[in-house]
């Protein structure tokens, strides 16, 4: 008695022959389709990538979530501490323009040190710029964005400190100078 095996091209054939008649193929696929929760994952995939689709307004952001841009948001460390300087210099102390004033003080003060960080300064020249904001965040935090003397001085301060690191940032890159005409 001789019992002829089946190669597996042959195994395969007839697998491929057993599968109900729905346009599919190969056991692999059908191993899936028979999996219950299989067609359920399937249709909420769908569901999820119409439900994508159907946006009809257009980004004009690559961010998650949209945010309207403060008028006085900096666009660099430098106009940073120009910006802060210039609020400081033009706050009397009785003016309603003196609470505006000490408000976007106190937000440009804690955009520091992202500011900061999204420049090429080591982390040893951003730490101290972020300890510095963060202290006098808190003082103004404290005060209630009130400008007091020692408020004053210590946003002169960081002032200073931002002035000085100005210097320590490295120039562009070498692959940047090398595309620039």
């Amino acid at each position: 008695m001789t019992a002829e095996r089946q190669r597996p091209e042959t195994a395969r054939k007839s697998a491929e022959t057993r599968l109900p008649s729905r346009g599919i193929r190969g056991p692999a696929v059908a191993s899936i389709s028979r999996r219950p929760g299989s067609r359920w994952l399937s249709l909420v995939l769908i569901l999820g990538l119409l439900g994508c689709a159907g946006e009809d307004t257009a980004k004009t952001s690559h961010f998650e979530h949209d945010h309207e841009v403060a008028p006085h948001w900096p666009k660099d460390l430098a106009d940073a501490a120009a910006k802060i300087r210039q609020r400081l210099d033009t706050s009397e102390p009785s003016s309603a323009e003196t609470e505006r004033h000490a408000d976007e003080i106190a937000e440009i003060v804690s955009w520091v040190p992202e500011i900061a960080a999204d420049t090429n300064l080591s982390e040893r020249d951003w730490i101290p710029l972020d300890r510095a904001a963060d202290s006098l965040s808190a003082n103004l935090r404290a005060t209630g964005n009130e400008l007091t003397d020692s408020n004053r001085r210590q946003t002169v301060a960081l002032c200073v400190l931002i002035e000085q690191s100005l210097g320590k940032i490295p120039d562009n890159l070498p692959s940047m100078k090398a595309a620039s005409p």
